[in-house]
């Protein structure tokens, strides 16, 4: 099989893929998806691409969800605007006519024709011309959604606390506003644990797990759930606050994959408090040895050396992404600060191995 008979043949399954500005609260996914190439010129498919098609078709008819296919259509750059227009409509008739013919029914079928506007590759070759030349067919299928509902309240009066609620699951997000008592309310897909982050002007933002339960012997634990708040530190001069899963990789000043969704977080809560000025304070965890004449490390040392580099990397995230010096310092503490100076278990020493904000006055 030659190099342009091996693109006709594929196929990409994915599961519970996003569609295109897909948003965490839309019960429609693509739950399966393929493409079929075409030759130059041409609107004719290949015994590769009517297989691919058969597949998807085979999936479409056997599962009780399915809401619709969708055809994107495209070409390469090679020839007018107008034509390729033209051409990636040809493209798509064809995909829906095989549609068609295995028994879709017409109004399940949504077509989009891009010509030569949305490459894949770049064009300068014919092996990125040739994977332009394609059109995507996507299977939708409705998935089941149910209310999830909680409160942000204010830690210290426990007082409903207007906020942005952002949900996050896997790669899929969205927010709502509570109202003015705190509350919230939002349909997600049932059964997945999803992320749940408040923010609010004049105060620190915090994080809670949250599970959407759909089954009917769920309700009551989903109910429990639900009574869980999410509970806000307010953000006065002096009042600091710990980056919560913010870890680094041992002995380096570098985050670790995990904990870099969190740098957006504390970009969002400068931007939500334009008045606020902040110290960036980086901890090492370095235990005593419980001699009673132990001293902290000092300025200079290597690891007093590693705390500064970690509130840099802060500082530098927050630059890069407009907040102004003037709002912010940074500044290592070594380990002069340990919340657990003797520490001797792992979960201990993380808590001396950290990065805090501290309000400054204004």
């Amino acid at each position: 099989m030659n190099h342009k008979m091996l693109l006709c043949a594929v196929v990409v399954l994915t599961a519970w893929t996003p569609l295109s500005s897909q948003s965490l609260f839309d019960s429609i996914r693509v739950a399966r998806s393929g493409e079929v190439y075409f030759s130059t010129g041409e609107a004719a498919l290949s015994a590769e691409a009517i297989t691919t098609i058969d597949t998807l078709c085979s999936f479409f008819l056997r599962n009780r969800r399915a809401e619709g296919i969708r055809i994107t259509a495209h070409t390469d750059s090679v020839g007018a605007l107008d034509k390729n227009l033209a051409l990636s409509q040809r493209r798509a008739d064809s995909v829906r006519a095989v549609l068609l013919q295995r028994g879709i029914a017409p109004e399940k079928i949504t077509i989009s024709c891009f010509g030569e506007s949305q490459p894949a590759s770049a064009n300068d070759t014919e092996d990125g011309r040739q994977r332009n030349r394609r059109a995507t067919i996507d299977v939708l299928v409705r998935i089941p959604m149910t209310n999830l509902t909680g409160r942000v309240v204010d830690q210290e009066t426990g007082k409903g606390v207007p906020a942005t609620v952002v949900f996050t699951y896997k790669d899929l997000s969205d927010s709502t506003r509570t109202d003015t008592a705190g509350n919230y309310t939002a349909r997600l897909p049932e059964n997945i644990p999803v992320k749940v982050d408040a923010f609010a002007q004049g105060y620190f933002f915090e994080s809670a797990m949250r599970n959407t339960f759909g089954s009917k012997e769920m309700v009551q634990r989903m109910a429990e759930d639900n009574k869980k708040e999410i509970r806000l530190q307010p953000a006065r001069p002096g009042q600091k606050a710990v980056l919560k899963n913010f870890y680094f990789k041992g002995g380096m000043p570098t985050l670790l994959e995990s904990s870099k969704p969190q740098l957006p977080k504390v970009l969002r809560f400068m931007q939500i408090n334009p008045s606020i000025k902040i110290e960036i304070a980086g901890h090492i965890n370095v235990p005593f040895s419980r001699n009673g004449d132990e001293a902290p490390l000092q300025p200079g040392d290597p690891s007093w050396e590693l705390s500064e580099k970690r509130a840099q990397t802060v500082y530098d995230y927050l630059l890069e992404h407009g907040i102004s010096p003037d709002r912010m310092t940074w500044k290592g503490y070594g380990n002069s600060q340990m919340v657990k100076p003797y520490a001797r278990y792992e979960s201990d020493m993380e808590l001396n191995r950290r990065v805090e904000i501290r309000v400054l006055e204004k």
